[in-house]
């Protein structure tokens, strides 16, 4: 049996809950896991974890703003406050309920980058010695843990309509 799929999705907390005991590490973050690992279950089956699996060039930018929001690409390769931007932005389409319930915002007329601003004054993010500057830098994280965390509550970035564009 083998656990197969995109980085930081959960393989190895399965693989973990299958076999009842901790085997593998797991982290909040893409590549936790290095290298295949195998556990023998029984005498006829074996239970392998492989490392996140990612194509090898992402051919549609709307994609790789989907991965990077959900933390399957690394920091190191994107800028925070463009995947928070972008996520802003699906939320305002889609789900903005949310970021009025979650963030106490009035959305009439922002954009994603004015959604991280409203966070940013609601939070209370300012640069320090900055004369009260917003750190949108902050805000883009608040937004981006939040939801990854489940805190929005359950989003589908993609949906089979906007796959079929």
């Amino acid at each position: 049996l083998m656990i197969m799929g995109i980085p930081n999705v959960g393989k190895s907390t399965l693989m973990n809950m299958l076999l009842k005991r901790r085997v593998a590490n797991v982290g909040d973050e893409p590549a936790v896991t290095k290298s295949q690992q195998c556990h023998k279950i029984n005498d006829q089956m074996t239970l392998t974890d492989s490392p996140g699996l990612m194509w090898p060039k992402i051919e549609h930018d709307e994609d790789g703003f989907m991965l990077a929001a959900i933390h399957a690409i690394g920091r190191n390769a994107v800028i925070e406050d463009e995947i928070a931007s972008h996520l802003a932005c699906q939320l305002l389409a889609h789900y903005p309920k949310r970021l009025v319930e979650r963030y106490d915002l009035d959305i009439s007329g922002l954009d994603g980058y004015g959604v991280l601003e409203g966070i940013a004054k609601r939070r209370g993010c300012l640069l320090q010695g900055r004369g009260g500057e917003l750190d949108i830098e902050k805000a883009s994280m608040i937004l981006l843990t939040e939801f990854r965390s489940g805190k929005l509550g359950r989003i589908s970035l993609e949906t089979p309509q906007s796959r079929a564009l």
